[in-house]
């Protein structure tokens, strides 16, 4: 079982390659942002999780500040919290389950 395979055309290269040459540049002026969370997203996650029945013990940072809560429902702007409280979710910087 023989297999004929076609004939690729090489284009020849008559001229001197110079493309190896390494280039490196650095500066220390940039400022790094941080990743933008997608927060809605998290807290869907969190509330269409298996382990979340009624509740769940999360964290929440906002302005730099960690608040641990259980969080038990949500309305299109707020989260709400087992003690009443009403969490802005547009206030939230990160969130995650403990």
């Amino acid at each position: 079982m023989e297999k004929n395979l076609p004939k690729v055309y090489a284009n020849p290269i008559n001229k001197p390659l110079n493309n190896n040459k390494e280039y490196f540049y650095s500066s220390n002026n940039e400022t790094r942002k941080k990743l933008k969370v997608n927060i809605p997203e998290k807290i869907n996650e969190i509330f269409a999780s298996k382990n979340h029945v009624y509740k769940s013990k999360v964290r929440i940072i906002i302005n730099n500040e960690e608040i641990e809560t259980i969080i038990v429902g949500k309305t299109s702007n707020n989260l709400l919290t087992i003690n009443g409280e009403k969490i802005n979710i547009n206030s939230i910087e990160d969130i995650e389950r403990i």
